[in-house]
C-alpha cells in the first residue's frame, strides 16, 4: 500500500479519500477552507492552504493559492508518502479549489518527485448550476494538455443521485485493482501490469462483480451501462484490457467486439471477485460537450438577465410628489438674495 498515495483538492478530494485512508493507504487532504477540514474528523494528515478561505468555485483564485502553496504541498507529499510510486490526485471539475489546482498540481508534483500521476474527478450532475459547467470545461482543456501523466479516472454524479455512493463504489473498485489478489497455474496479472495500467495516459475504467454475477454480459453492462463513470466513447479506441476473472466465464473476444481491441491484455484466473480494467480509452468528449453546450446556453439566459436588470424599474418617468404643487406665478420675480444685492455694489 505504501507505493500508492493518495491527495485530496477541495471537498471532494478530501471526502473521496477518506476511505483510502482507513484502509492503510498514506493520503493527504488539502483544502482552502479549514471549515471542510474540519468535516474530516479522522484524518491523519490534512493540509489548509495558507492565505485560503474557501475559493467559491472560482478557479483563478484557487489557482493564485496553490501558486503560493506549492513549495509547501510538495514538502507535505514527500513527507507524508516517502514510498509512493503512483500518487493518485483527486479533486472536482466543478468546485473551486480542486478544479483549479488539479491539473498543474498534477505536472508540477509529476515532475518535483519523479512519480507517476494518475487523475481521479467528478463531473457534475445535469441538476448543477452555470459555474459547475464553466469549471469543468475550463479544467478539461487544461488536462488535455498534460503530457507524461497516467490513467484518468472519470466519475460522473450524473449517474448516481448518492455522491458518497459514487465515493464508496470507486473505492472498492481501484482498491481492488491495487490490491491485485488474483492468479492461478492459469494465469496471472502481475504487479508490473497494473502499474503499466496506471501509467497509461486516457479515460480508464473498472469493473467488479462478486463470483455468483461473473458473466460476460454482466461485465458489458458493469462497464458500459450501470458504471459511475462517464460514458465511454463509441470509437472503440482502448490500450490494455485486464480481467482478473473469478470464475474463468468471461469471453473476452465478445467484449473486444462491443469496446474495441486492446494493444494488449493482462489476464488472470483464481480471483475473490471479478475485476475488470480497460485503460486508454478516449476522453469523454460526448459528454463534456454537452456539458460545454449547457454552460453555453446558461451563460447566454444569465447575460439576458443580467442586461434586463440593469434597466430602470419603471418604463416612464412621473413627479408623483410634485404632481399637485401650486403652480408659480407668471412674470414673479426672485427675490434676490443678500449675496446678490451685494453684488451689485462691488
Amino acid at each position: 500500500m505504501k507505493n500508492y498515495g493518495f491527495l485530496g483538492l477541495g471537498a471532494f478530494g478530501g471526502n473521496a479519500t477518506r476511505l483510502f485512508e482507513l484502509a492503510g493507504y498514506p493520503c493527504i487532504a488539502a483544502n482552502s477552507s479549514t471549515e471542510d477540514l474540519r468535516q474530516l474528523k479522522d484524518a491523519k494528515n490534512t493540509m489548509h492552504f495558507i492565505g485560503g478561505s474557501g475559493c467559491h468555485k472560482d478557479r483563478r483564485k484557487s489557482k493564485a493559492l496553490l501558486k503560493d502553496n506549492i513549495e509547501a504541498l510538495i514538502s507535505e507529499v514527500r513527507a507524508k508518502m516517502p514510498e509512493i510510486t503512483t500518487l493518485f490526485i483527486f479533486a472536482s471539475s466543478a468546485g473551486g479549489t480542486g478544479s483549479g489546482m488539479l491539473a498543474a498540481s498534477a505536472k508540477i508534483l509529476r515532475n518535483a518527485l519523479g512519480v507517476n500521476v494518475c487523475l481521479v474527478t467528478a463531473l457534475p450532475a445535469r441538476s448543477e448550476q452555470f459555474k459547475a459547467f464553466a469549471n469543468t470545461v475550463e479544467l478539461f482543456q487544461e488536462l488535455e494538455k498534460l503530457d507524461d501523466i497516467g490513467a484518468a479516472f472519470i466519475l460522473d454524479n450524473d449517474r448516481c443521485r448518492d455522491k458518497l455512493e459514487i465515493n464508496e463504489t470507486f473505492y472498492l473498485h481501484l482498491d481492488a485493482l491495487l490490491r491485485n489478489d488474483n492468479g492461478s497455474e492459469r494465469g496471472c496479472v502481475d504487479r508490473g501490469e497494473v502499474d503499466e495500467l496506471l501509467r497509461t495516459k486516457g479515460m480508464a475504467v473498472i469493473a467488479r462483480l462478486g463470483p455468483d454475477e461473473s458473466s460476460t454480459e454482466q461485465l458489458l453492462v458493469s462497464i458500459k451501462a450501470n458504471g459511475i463513470y462517464a460514458p465511454i466513447e463509441p470509437d472503440k479506441v482502448i490500450r490494455y484490457f485486464c480481467l482478473m476473472d473469478s470464475g474463468g466465464n468471461i469471453s473476452t473476444a465478445q467484449i473486444y467486439s462491443e469496446m474495441g481491441t486492446p494493444v494488449d491484455e493482462f489476464v488472470g484466473v483464481g480471483a475473490p471477485s471479478t475485476v475488470c480494467v480497460a485503460a486508454g480509452l478516449s476522453f469523454p468528449k460526448g459528454r463534456l460537450n454537452e456539458i460545454r453546450k449547457t454552460a453555453q446556453a446558461s451563460s447566454e439566459i444569465i447575460k439576458q438577465n443580467m442586461e434586463s436588470a440593469d434597466v430602470g424599474l419603471f418604463d416612464g418617468g412621473m413627479d408623483f410628489l410634485g404632481a399637485f404643487d401650486a403652480k408659480p406665478v407668471t412674470g414673479t420675480e426672485k427675490k434676490a438674495s443678500s449675496l446678490d444685492i451685494l453684488n451689485e455694489f462691488l
